[in-house]
């Protein structure tokens, strides 16, 4: 979801099992060491060694090594936090953790004015800033940000308009007698989907309930209007064979062959840089758009994704780890994940720099959409919650609408409750 990951040879890398016996909090002379957990990005090298030399020696940030999928880092984090380890200075915490890593007090809230570059909404789009909030207080530091485009192949399109809604897209697909690329595997990408559809149908699977606590939202007429559109998909023509196993990279490879027979795909904007290492000629034919509507004349709200960072709770070297935060989420870095890893600035000032427009010739697009953007619920049950709805809608082509909303909702509000074994 956040873009392919690569080594990286020129940064430390800290082995989990190590830091399991306790990382030093300094170096031999003294310097305070910022163990940062994150999975591996392809601009992680370059950011750290940026900071590091601003640093001056008043920190020296190091990359800690976590698991490639979302779900395994989560629960590497999630055992070594409620064990109150030391070592964890700085996380690179999906933007769905955010909720419960608060909750919990595994991560220190922000005070005002700590943050230099991503403390308001003047300074960070809507959709990444909210996404930092609980309980009425900044828990997270925006890094970047993603939202899922439409990707179209301008070859097979031909002279037809670009679909602007699920139906228009679906029709379109059938009409060409071609496939759409979408995750339908039993995994977080299957929310993510579900999530996009059911909020730009005008719903959302949480509200506020008693005592902070998350209550199901989830309206009737909006959710089952979400879910006749995965149901109408997945029944289609323009279903992939592989559908109820597919993720977001291979999405992006059937896609990428000349021959693949998809005119269409949802995904994040990895998927450019990725065509132009592979193939620069093939990705002359890529054309972006914005994601679907459900609603027709009522815009979409996309999938937000990207990394919030969060400070341990146990850490030794707080003052360090928010020093590399504010370095991290200066403008010089955020143009670098940009430009190298095709994953937006979090940044009001970066919406349509130069520089990054050049590498994202989608920017205007993303820029937008981030202001639209539909982030996850940021809920301490989100977990729970999460799994419910892979549960439930996986395989998409046995959702029955009427049916699977009952059943959405009963295992929802027994998953809130604790009720649910997921």
């Amino acid at each position: 979801m956040l873009g392919k990951a690569r080594l990286l040879p020129g940064v430390v890398l800290l082995s989990l099992v190590a830091a399991c016996g306790g990382a030093s909090s300094t170096t031999a002379g003294g310097v305070p060491i910022v163990n940062w957990y994150i999975g591996n990005e392809s601009w992680l090298e370059d950011v750290i060694a940026a900071c590091n030399a601003e640093s001056g020696g008043a920190y020296e940030l190091r990359a800690a090594s976590l698991p490639s999928n979302p779900d395994q880092q989560r629960e590497q984090l999630v055992r070594r936090l409620a064990a109150k380890d030391p070592s964890i200075d700085l996380i690179g915490m999906d933007v769905v953790w955010t909720g419960e890593f608060a909750k919990a007090g595994w991560i220190t809230p922000f005070q005002s004015g700590e943050l230099k570059t991503v403390g308001s909404k003047q300074q960070v789009f809507t959709g990444p800033y909210d996404s930092a909030q609980f309980d009425g207080r900044q828990f997270g530091a925006p890094l970047n940000s993603n939202t899922r485009l439409l990707w179209y192949r301008k070859s097979v399109l031909g002279n037809r308009p670009v679909p602007k809604t699920w139906d228009e897209l679906l029709d379109t697909a059938e009409a060409l007698d071609t496939k759409v690329q979408e995750t339908g595997k039993r995994a977080e990408s299957l929310v993510v989907f579900f999530n996009a559809l059911l909020e730009s149908a005008g719903g959302s699977l949480v509200e506020p309930g008693e005592d902070g606590e998350s209550a199901v939202a989830l309206p009737r007429e909006p959710t089952i209007k979400a879910l006749e559109v995965m149901k109408r998909f997945a029944s289609s023509s323009a279903a992939p064979a592989a559908l109820s196993t597919s993720g977001e990279d291979d999405n992006r490879l059937a896609f990428e062959k000349p021959d693949s027979g998809s005119a269409f795909m949802l995904n994040w904007p990895f998927v450019y840089p990725s065509v132009l290492e592979a193939d620069p000629q093939l990705a002359e034919d890529y054309g972006f758009a914005p994601y679907p509507a459900v609603l027709p004349g009522k815009p979409a709200r996309p999938a937000l994704g990207g990394y919030n960072l969060g400070i341990g709770s146990y850490t030794k070297n707080r003052g360090a780890a928010l020093a590399a935060t504010n370095c991290l989420t200066k403008p010089a870095q955020q143009r670098t994940i940009a430009t190298t890893g095709g994953q937006p600035s979090v940044l009001r000032e970066l919406g349509n720099d130069p520089a990054i427009q050049k590498v994202l010739p989608f920017l205007p697009i993303m820029t937008t959409q981030l202001e639209n953007a539909a982030p996850r619920p940021v809920t301490p049950q989100y977990n729970d919650l999460s799994l419910a709805v892979r549960q439930v809608l996986h395989p998409m082509q046995d959702i029955e609408p009427e049916k699977s909303y009952d059943s959405l909702r009963d295992l929802l509000e027994r998953a809130l409750k604790s009720q649910a074994v997921l």
